[in-house]
């Protein structure tokens, strides 16, 4: 059998513009503190947000170590003068995954082919592992994959190893028996293909075309190419 490891972010689903993707987050967490009609509020927060996800995002790439969003939250949050991180905080840090982004043309039908017919599982760079898989049970996807394998849940960032061979454990896959799907040369692609695995590069515009396997520009193309590579 070939199993199969896919990237979520840009490969499963497509996000918004990324201004309005944080800008409903800040507003959902203002919501949360009932500060949401405060105006100039709104855009300092929503500032001081945007400083403080590019110091945290430039942090992970740079170490390979994931920042869980409490951090993010506890941050923030203080910002806001509030001391504790509830649930309803954590909802709202989910809630632009889990309500503007969109899943791929097609998605849905090639994901429930190649489940009949591979091992499938998700490896995904996210600081909070719960969104993804609240997103996947939403869209009906979430019984397809035989493991959600996340950067928040083992400590470590693609494309680091690690992550990739937690997912082949859940599996009980070798590396040269799987193929890694996803849209970033560097975290998918090299990431996958340092251990061993076989990868498939999900087409980005003006994204330079990494030494891949195979490429397609669509969901819809991978049963075509797996067959080939196989």
């Amino acid at each position: 059998m070939l199993y199969l490891l896919f990237d979520f972010w840009r490969t499963l689903i497509d996000p918004p513009d990324l201004d309005v993707y944080y800008r409903y987050r800040v507003r959902n967490l203002l919501k949360v503190e009932g500060l949401l009609e405060d105006r100039d509020l709104e855009e300092r927060a929503f500032g001081f947000y945007m400083r403080l996800f590019n110091v945290f995002d430039r942090r992970r790439r740079e170490s390979c170590v994931e920042i869980p969003a409490t951090l993010e939250l506890q941050s923030f949050l203080g910002f806001l003068g509030v001391d504790e991180i509830r649930e309803e905080h954590l909802e709202a840090y989910a809630s632009p995954m889990i309500h503007l982004t969109s899943l791929k043309p097609g998605g849905r039908e090639v994901l429930e082919r190649l489940s009949s017919e591979h091992g499938m599982a998700i490896v995904s760079n996210t600081p909070y592992h719960e969104m993804v898989v609240e997103k996947l049970r939403r869209e009906g996807l979430l019984d397809l994959f035989d493991a959600v394998i996340s950067s928040h849940r083992t400590g470590v960032r693609k494309p680091v190893g690690e992550i990739f061979i937690r997912a082949l454990e859940v599996l009980g896959s070798r590396p040269e028996e799987a193929v890694m799907i996803g849209d970033s040369p560097y975290e998918d692609i090299r990431g996958a293909k340092g251990i061993g695995m076989r990868a498939i590069w999900m087409y980005r515009e003006g994204v330079e075309t990494p030494d891949a396997d195979g490429m397609v520009k669509s969901l819809s193309d991978l049963p075509d190419i797996l067959k080939v590579i196989a």
